[in-house]
């Protein structure tokens, strides 16, 4: 009967009545209990029926009373049903001791090793099963799976072409083996396998996925995003396809979505440290710096050693100008891994934004150490040490950015403008001409200033500072302003003045600024000084602290932050006294708080912006008809755009010449201009004058010994006796104006003029000797000459200019009459009459504010210069359409 039961039994499994078999095995088992056949396939019984904890049972039962191939084989396919890897490779194993050639042992064997995270052991055992049924595309891919798990990407790839070859129509082996190139960096080759998988399963979410990250590393955002709608339309379950999603976006600046696709990802997995910090990410680009912060502190809460995400942490402290708490996270990440070079470079760039130059350079040779062939962390070295006034160490590192990345632009311009700074002119013009053909060409990120310096046209210094400007609006979003009016927003009707600038301190802008600022008509201005820079103790800085009307502080508040503020003070006009000199803050502009805004004094050029509506200048630096070169519409004051201070000291005390290291006989030509504004065509022109007047010198300001080294140097190349250059030490402010006494001539610079050191040597008496140049920068100092009454020391070309100087030295009773008609104008030239040019700039405020109540666009300005009385009445130019 019992063998009766078990015939019936078979033939219902067989035909498919699994529950009729499972009674009629019970049935035969009753007669029968340890009938291992019986036990056997009532086991694969309860396994068709879903029982796989059932069918463990039996299996073992049956394999208790005699050791069966088929039995071990199906027994390894329940424990692996309920995902018991460890316990079916058991079985696997024992099925092949029981027959060690079984192809169907060495496959369940691999698969548990594999799902058991060992494809070194799984490897082998794939491999035996291809040795006799190489036909098994399935095969093929799981070893291949194995192998890239492995590292081992070549051979994961020739696996899955091996799959694909089989079965041209697998998309899952295609899908693999996009992946396995893509790891090979085979782009193209393995966009073209996402392809092929996606057009064989079009609702692959798994292929979408993957084709999304592909595209997302090669850079095309567009494509990779909505490759990343699809995989989320079609799992939208899946936390991973919308990680993918948001890293497109994110890269691709949809940095709304990029947020939206990071916490759905988020809330499908709230415990993924990831989703967690991509989310941090999407909000930090969104200014949400706050938000950003508490999910980088949720995504370590989850994960206490995630690197990346502490370093993006630091980062947004960073940004938050919190850097002792940046800094705090940076020395508990590196105190853990000190060769993370990461954390170094972040730690530099803290340091660095806190102005600690110093230790910033400390902390990015580490990083550089760390990551020698990462060019941003050579880039970040070479901007502390520059930052330091370490201008060998910042050239090296420029060029060790260039041999990594030869088309870094902002390391070409740092590298020019460091070789300018140090006088070495070794291979300077082939820099600066490669530099220009990178403008011209429209690179990004070179640096405007350094530009500047350059033989480059007005065209080039629009162009290039264009793209900088863009630049660092990206991004940004515009505060919301008070409710406009048609009349001052001040409550006493004063109309509100804002200036913005980092260099409210002991610094060449703060000497030039201070006394316009003090003198403004408080009875129709209010005025507030918006400080972005460091409080370095000086009686300059206290004396803008004292003389303002409202000090506003904004170091430590971010961009946003401090847009947002100036926006609730009612600015009407915000001028920008700093432009793309150190320590900037145009970030804050491009939020636009205020109506009106305005480029002024700190950069002697176009900042290209939209978002800033006039730049302050006069007909001399910015010359009728050059207006299409200046994003900004021009305001041109009557006499100089370039205020100064009444009120700079000049110490009683002269030193001696010998005390300076001058010859107590002999003509002193003396340029006091920065070194980056000297250039090896200008020295030809100085050699020839010290040639030409005997017995004279030229006294140079050198700022390092190593300068003094280079233009040693170069005037022996020319000929100059070592004893014909002098060189100038740092002194205090009214000590330096002092030994201006000391020279004879002032000899100016080109392309890049004097401009404050212009106007201290006029204040102290020197006479100064230019030429026009053809650009901003290069026309201050006549500006500057002009308003002191010396125009005929005011030259336009070479010959010209190295002739007057010859023949002032020449020609001691004109100079002396030059000497005294400076000494008189002194008070009363309107270079030095800051009352009457602050008149002309709040008539030119007055008349911006006009056109802007108007409802009119911004358009050009000229002050008449009989408007010293201050009326809105100045003269408007015809609107323009560039």
């Amino acid at each position: 009967m019992a063998r009766n039961s078990f015939a019936r039994a078979a033939a219902a499994e067989q035909g498919g009545n699994l529950e009729q078999a499972r009674a009629l095995y019970l049935e035969s088992l009753d007669a029968e209990p340890r009938n291992p056949k019986a036990l056997h396939r009532l086991g694969v019984v309860e396994s068709r029926l879903g029982r796989p904890r059932e069918a463990v049972a039996l299996f073992q039962q049956s394999l208790a009373i005699a050791r069966d191939l088929d039995v071990y084989l199906d027994f390894g396919n329940a424990l692996s049903a309920i995902s018991r890897w460890d316990a079916a490779a058991t079985v696997y194993g024992a099925a092949l001791r029981v027959a060690p050639d079984s192809v169907d042992a060495h496959y369940g064997l691999a698969l548990s090793l594999h799902r058991q995270a060992r494809p070194q052991e799984a490897e082998p055992h794939y491999r035996k099963v291809l040795a006799t049924h190489s036909h098994l595309g399935e095969v093929h891919n799981n070893l291949g799976v194995a192998l890239q798990d492995l590292g081992r990407l070549a051979e994961a790839a020739a696996a899955h072409r091996e799959a694909v070859r089989l079965d041209p129509a697998d998309a899952g082996a295609w899908s693999r083996l996009g992946v396995a190139l893509h790891g090979l960096g085979q782009g193209g080759e393995a966009e073209a396998a996402f392809r092929k998988a996606v057009g064989f399963a079009p609702r692959d979410a798994e292929s979408w996925h993957n084709l999304a990250c592909l595209l997302e590393a090669n850079g095309r955002m567009e494509a990779a995003i909505a490759a990343g709608r699809l995989a989320v339309a079609l799992d939208p379950a899946s936390a991973r396809n919308w990680l993918a999603l948001g890293n497109a976006a994110h890269a691709a600046e949809r940095r709304e979505e990029a947020r939206r696709a990071a916490a759905v990802a988020v809330r499908l997995n709230p415990s993924d440290p990831t989703a967690r910090n991509n989310l941090a990410n999407a909000l930090r680009a969104l200014g949400r710096l706050r938000d950003a912060v508490a999910e980088y502190r949720a995504a370590l809460d989850l994960q206490p050693d995630f690197p990346v995400a502490e370093v993006n942490l630091a980062l947004a402290l960073s940004i938050l100008r919190d850097p002792d708490g940046a800094l705090a996270v940076l020395r508990r990440l590196i105190a853990r891994q000190p060769e993370n070079g990461d954390a170094w470079r972040r730690m530099g760039g803290v340091l660095a934004e806190a102005v600690r130059p110093d230790l910033a350079v400390a902390a990015l040779r580490n990083a550089v150490a760390v990551l020698p062939g990462d060019p941003d962390s050579h880039a970040d070295l070479a901007m502390a040490a520059s930052i330091c006034g370490w201008s060998g160490l910042s050239a090296d590192a420029c060029r060790h950015v260039l041999r990594l990345a030869p088309d870094h632009a902002a390391a070409l311009g740092q590298l020019v403008h460091e070789k300018r700074l140090l006088c070495d002119w070794r291979e300077l013009d082939g820099l600066e001409t490669r530099l220009l053909r990178r403008v011209r060409d429209g690179a990004e990120g070179v640096p405007p200033f350094d530009v500047l310096s350059c033989a480059s046209t007005l065209a080039d210094q629009r162009s290039a500072a264009a793209r900088w400007a863009a630049a660092k609006a990206r991004g940004v979003t515009p505060v919301v302003r008070p409710p406009a009016s048609s009349s001052p927003s001040c409550a006493d009707g004063r109309l509100r003045i804002g200036y913005l600038s980092s260099d409210f301190r002991e610094h060449a802008m703060g000497h030039l600024m201070v006394d316009a600022l003090e003198t403004h008509d408080r009875s129709r201005f209010a005025v507030t000084a918006y400080s972005a820079g460091i409080d370095d103790g000086s009686a300059l800085r206290r004396r803008f602290e004292r003389s303002m009307e409202r000090f506003v502080d904004l170091r430590r508040q971010t961009d946003a932050d401090a847009a947002r503020a100036i926006a609730a003070d009612g600015i009407d006009i915000l001028v920008d006294l700093t432009g793309f000199t150190t320590f900037s803050r145009t970030s804050i502009l491009a939020a636009r708080p205020a109506p009106v805004q305005v480029n002024w004094l700190g950069y002697p050029g176009t900042l290209g912006a939209a978002f800033v509506d006039y730049i302050v200048a006069d007909p001399v630096v910015i010359a009728p008809g050059e207006e299409a070169f200046f994003a900004e519409r021009v305001v041109r004051l009557p006499d100089c755009y370039q205020p100064n201070d009444r009120h700079r000291a000049i110490a009683d005390a002269t030193p001696s010449r010998a005390e300076c290291g001058l010859p107590e006989d002999g003509f002193v030509f003396c340029c006091f201009n920065s070194s980056h504004k000297l250039t090896p065509a200008l020295f030809d022109g100085w050699a020839r004058i010290l040639t030409a007047v005997p017995g004279s010198v030229l006294w140079l300001y050198a700022g390092t010994p190593e300068v003094a080294a280079n233009l040693l140097r170069e005037g022996e190349a020319r000929g100059i006796a070592p004893g014909r250059l002098v060189f100038a030490k740092p002194l205090p402010h009214a000590e330096h104006l002092a030994r201006h006494r000391l020279a004879d001539l002032f000899l100016d610079t080109l392309p890049y003029n004097a401009h404050t050191t212009g106007s201290d040597a006029l204040w102290a008496g020197l006479p100064v000797l230019t030429r026009r140049g053809t650009t901003f920068a290069g026309r201050v100092a006549a500006s500057l000459l002009l308003a002191a009454g010396l125009p005929e020391l005011i030259t336009d070309g070479e010959e010209e200019y190295e002739a007057a100087a010859v023949a002032l030295a020449r020609s001691p009773g004109r100079l002396r009459v030059l000497r005294e008609r400076l000494a008189r104008n002194r008070t009363a030239c309107p270079l030095f009459d800051t009352p009457r040019f602050t008149r002309h700039l709040e008539a030119a405020y007055l008349a911006m504010w006009d056109i802007h109540r108007a409802g009119d666009a911004p358009r050009s300005i000229a002050i008449d210069a009989g408007d010293a009385g201050g009326s809105a009445s100045a003269a408007q130019e015809g609107k323009e359409t560039t």
